[in-house]
C-alpha cells in the first residue's frame, strides 16, 4: 500500500517539472527579478522572445544575440539569454523605441545567422505579462 501511494505521489509530481516548451518555462529561463524591478521603476518594458534558427544553442549565437540587442532604447545590462530554452529577454524604453522596431532590428541583425525572434510576452507593469498581438 505504501509503495502504491509513493508511486502515485511520484507520478503526480512529474507535472511540476518544467517541460521547456511552454511560454511560462521560456520566460522563467531569462526572468531576473532585479532587472524587472529596475526596468519597471524606470518606466521601461520587458520583452521576452523565443529564438528560432538552425543552431540557436551555440556560443557564437549567444554572442550574436548580445550584439543584436545593443541598440538605442534597449538597456544593454538587462539582456538575458537562455540558449537551452531558446529564449532572450531585454528591457527597452517605449518612449525611444517600439517593440516592432526592436523585433525588426533583432531580425535584421540575426538574419546572417539564419536566426529570428518571436515575441512571447511583454511586461509593462509588475506581474503583468501581456500577450503580443500580431
Amino acid at each position: 500500500m505504501r509503495l502504491a501511494l509513493g508511486l502515485a505521489g511520484f507520478l503526480l509530481s512529474l507535472e511540476a517539472f518544467a517541460c521547456g516548451y511552454c511560454v511560462e518555462d521560456k520566460i522563467a529561463a531569462t526572468y531576473d527579478h532585479a532587472v524587472v524591478t529596475r526596468a519597471l521603476e524606470r518606466g521601461q518594458h520587458l520583452a521576452f522572445f523565443h529564438v528560432d534558427g538552425p543552431e540557436p544553442r551555440t556560443q557564437a549565437t549567444r554572442g550574436a544575440l548580445e550584439d543584436a540587442a545593443s541598440m538605442p532604447g534597449v538597456e544593454k545590462a538587462s539582456v538575458r539569454i537562455s540558449p537551452d530554452m531558446l529564449t532572450l529577454s531585454l528591457a527597452f524604453d517605449p518612449q525611444r523605441v517600439s517593440l516592432a522596431a526592436v523585433v525588426a532590428r533583432l531580425d535584421r541583425k540575426l538574419a546572417a545567422r539564419n536566426l529570428s525572434v518571436l515575441p512571447l510576452r511583454i511586461m509593462q507593469r509588475p506581474a503583468d505579462l501581456t500577450s503580443v498581438k500580431r
